[in-house]
Parts: structure tokens; C-alpha cells; sequence
């Protein structure tokens, strides 16, 4: 069957397999910001938080993953066969989002220009498709594997409970990263430089600012609120004077 792959039994109701995918999704994303993390560092001789998002996680690491896993997978090809499969998969779909990403944000989100011995008009890599076809045999011989005895240790509840939470987050983050990145974009100029880094610490900076500015907003209007009380009890011990000894 199709997702014998996964590891898991086709007849199982739609939601445990979208709930599987999802959190296998997740896993491989999560695992490619890490490589991505340590590629940098090795590379750049510095930490950067790289992606898209501002959690832990690349998705285009989860998207090619998935693929490889749910159409190379059943195929049951050589390692070679495998290598350099991924290398196409992985490269189509490295280019297209960083053309896509460009064409809305106006940037360039990753480059290769420099610092590579062969590439695509800076958007794919020599040294990049060669980790994304040992990535693949990595994947499909230890990781899937990996994934697939882990996942198998929870019930379908547990995992379905697990998917809410993270695809909230996942949304959220979603939409938090894209207005904050919409926001400072404008202010980049794009070019053939890897603005990763710069555009995430500009979108931190971003609801650093808003936050900066809700707790002055907020200072203020209790700043207000408190004049007002004190104006109020003048008013009010102006209008009825203080209390008469004789009254007691």
C-alpha cells in the first residue's frame, strides 16, 4: 500500500494519516532548521536563527522531506537512483521558492554567489544538492525510520492533541512572521545577498518596537487615569468641603 512507507496501515480514517503527515512535517522541519543552524556556523563562524519563520523551523525542509518520503519511498530505489532524484526534487524546489519569495518581499532571502564553487543564479548550489541527495538517503534508510519507531510509542489521541497545538502555533507564527516581514521588507533593498538573518532580527526588532510602544501607550492612559482620579476627589472635597467636628 501507498503509506506502508510511513509505517503506518492505509485504513486508519483520514485524520490519524493528515495527523501523521503533519507531525512528520514538523519533525523534518524542525530538523532542517538545525542543519541549517550548523551549515551556517561551519560556514559563516556564527549562529543564525535562518528561515522563514520565527520559531525553530524551515518548512521547505519538511515540504522536500515529505516528498521524498511519500513518492521515493514506495519506489524502492538505489541509493544512487535516490541521490540524484533528490537533487532534482530538492533543487526545483529551492529555486522556486526563492523566486517566489523574492517576487513578493522584494529581497533575496538566501544566495550562493559567494562562497560556492558552482551555481544557478545564486539560488541553488553545487554543495547544497549534494547534501539534499545524501539528505535523501539519510531520510528514507535512518530518519524516516527513526521518526516512524517514535511516533509509534503515542496513541493517535496523544498525536492528534500534539498536531492542534503545534499547527496553532504553526499558524500563528505564520501570520505573526509575514506582517512583521511585510513590514520591514520595504525598507531593505534587495540584491544577490543573503538578507536571512537581517530580515529575521528586523522582524524581531519589529514587535520589540509594538511592544515597546503598547506598554508606553499603556503607562500613559493609567497616567491619565490616575490625574483624572485625583482631579475627581478635588472636585469632590471642593463641592462638599470637609467634614464639620460638629457633624460627628
Amino acid at each position: 500500500m501507498f503509506f506502508k512507507s510511513l509505517g503506518i496501515v492505509a485504513e486508519r480514517p483520514l485524520p490519524e494519516l493528515l495527523t501523521y503527515l503533519f507531525l512528520l512535517f514538523i519533525l523534518y522541519s524542525f530538523g532542517g532548521w538545525i542543519v541549517e543552524c550548523i551549515w551556517t556556523l561551519i560556514t559563516k563562524r556564527r549562529l543564525e536563527n535562518r528561515g522563514f519563520l520565527f520559531g525553530p523551523i524551515c518548512p521547505i525542509y519538511g515540504v522536500g522531506s515529505l516528498l521524498c518520503v511519500l513518492f521515493l519511498a514506495p519506489l524502492n530505489l538505489s541509493w544512487p537512483a535516490t541521490f540524484f532524484t533528490m537533487v532534482i526534487l530538492c533543487d526545483v524546489i529551492e529555486y522556486v521558492t526563492s523566486v517566489v519569495l523574492e517576487k513578493i518581499y522584494h529581497v533575496r532571502w538566501w544566495d550562493y554567489t559567494t562562497g560556492s564553487l558552482l551555481h544557478l543564479n545564486g539560488r541553488i548550489s553545487l554543495e547544497t544538492s549534494i547534501g539534499f541527495g545524501v539528505g535523501g538517503i539519510a531520510i528514507l534508510h535512518l530518519v524516516q525510520p527513526i521518526f516512524t519507531n517514535f511516533l509509534a510509542y503515542f496513541s493517535p489521541l496523544t498525536l492528534l492533541i500534539v498536531a492542534i497545538i503545534l499547527a496553532i502555533i504553526f499558524i500563528a507564527d505564520i501570520i505573526f512572521s509575514t506582517i512583521a516581514i511585510a513590514n520591514v521588507t520595504n525598507r531593505m533593498t534587495g540584491g544577490t545577498i543573503d538578507l536571512t538573518a537581517e530580515i529575521k532580527k528586523f522582524s524581531i526588532n519589529y514587535y520589540k518596537k509594538a511592544s515597546r510602544l503598547s506598554r508606553k501607550i499603556a503607562r500613559s492612559a493609567f497616567s491619565q487615569v490616575e490625574k483624572a482620579q485625583k482631579k475627581a476627589k478635588r472636585r469632590v472635597q471642593n463641592t462638599f468641603g470637609p467634614k464639620d467636628s460638629s457633624d460627628k
